[in-house]
């Protein structure tokens, strides 16, 4: 199944053993719990439940709770993953690295057939995640925020989704609004105040971001972190266009945006720069442009200047250089001559102007 991708992981995800076994002897049911606070973190509560392929419940056994513990981080991972697109920038707290809890119930579809079975006790895994540092806030001015919760396993494999999860808003936190993207997935299975869950039984129904306008009089957005620290090396124009050279001088792998202010208005381009890499960005269509930016989340990291509006710069080849310099002359020459010929009288002397 599909689904085993994500809300039944098979065991390949959470450990090693996997890799060598022919095939999974345990799927894992696995529910999320969101909750917002007013100060701008939201809290997020992994619960998971290994189970049989024919729904046996294997909860308590220590083989399989070893294998989950040790493959927690993974679980990690995909939490991080709701919130933004490099894990590497985004703030956060392990509350829970991994716990034991035999009263917490975990819903899953077990057999694919649209019927919802329960399963009483869960492995935990808790993360407190600062929105500061998420790539989905996007504020409305004053304290209104529109906050983005991606579905983790659709960005991993878009065959894949969330079974189950749940938002809440706690006190000092206001719901303005909310909806779902795209929009025709399905929409919560329960609601009341301060309370949303999402039962999703296919990829179809399952959204790939929850999307929620919210006042969080605590928060106070400072934008998008940069993801690495990068410059600019160079910025030439030439007969291929702007072409832009960017050094990626940290120790860690991100997304950046090469941004080129021409007299018809901006290009940008969206790169991906490994860690100490060197790379060449090209603008085809760019013949004029006065500066370049480099951005990364909400941060310029750099701007090279071209001057007012720098006219393509023409490089040729020195054999057809030096043509074209022949021909000049050439043409030059002629020009003298003819002039020179028509101020001759026919006993060939030359007749200058009196002075």
């Amino acid at each position: 199944m599909k689904r085993v991708v994500a809300a039944l992981i098979v065991l390949l995800v959470v450990g090693t053993a996997g890799l060598t076994a022919a095939q999974p002897q345990y799927w894992i049911a696995l529910n999320f719990d969101v909750t917002f606070y007013p100060d701008g973190t939201a809290v997020v509560e992994a619960k998971l439940h290994p189970f049989t392929v024919s729904g046996r419940s294997l909860f308590g056994e220590k083989d399989v709770e070893k294998d989950l513990e040790e493959g927690w981080q993974q679980t990690a991972y995909e939490i991080l993953l709701m919130f933004t697109d490099n894990p590497k920038t985004i703030k956060f707290d392990v509350l829970t690295r991994f716990a034991k809890d035999p009263k917490a119930e975990v819903l899953c579809d077990v057999a694919g057939t649209g019927k919802i079975s329960r399963f009483k006790g869960a492995y935990v895994v808790k993360l407190r995640v600062y929105l500061n540092s998420s790539s989905y806030v996007r504020p409305f001015g004053g304290d209104v925020y529109e906050v983005k919760v991606r579905d983790s396993f659709t960005s991993l494999d878009p065959r894949s989704w969330i079974d189950v999860i749940s938002f809440r808003f706690s006190r000092g936190v206001e719901l303005v609004k909310y909806r779902w993207e795209p929009s025709f997935a399905k929409g919560p299975s329960a609601k009341k105040p301060g309370y949303l869950l999402w039962v999703n039984f296919n990829e179809q129904e399952a959204p790939d971001f929850y999307v929620f306008v919210m006042k969080l009089p605590g928060f106070h957005y400072v934008g998008r972190p940069a993801e690495v620290k990068a410059k600019i090396l160079d910025a030439k124009i030439g007969e291929e266009g702007l072409v832009v050279t960017v050094a990626n001088n940290s120790t860690s792998s991100g997304y950046v945006y090469v941004v080129a202010k021409t007299p018809q208005g901006t290009e940008a381009r969206k790169v991906w720069l490994w860690k100490g890499s060197v790379v060449e960005v090209r603008f085809p269509d760019v013949k004029r442009a006065t500066e370049v930016e480099l951005w990364s989340g909400d941060v310029r990291l750099d701007v090279y200047a071209l001057g007012p509006a720098s006219p393509l710069v023409v490089k040729r080849n020195g054999f057809y250089y030096l043509i074209a310099l022949l021909v000049l002359f050439a043409a030059l020459f002629t020009v003298a001559y003819k002039v020179e010929e028509r101020r001759r009288t026919p006993s060939g002397w030359v007749l200058y102007p009196y002075r």
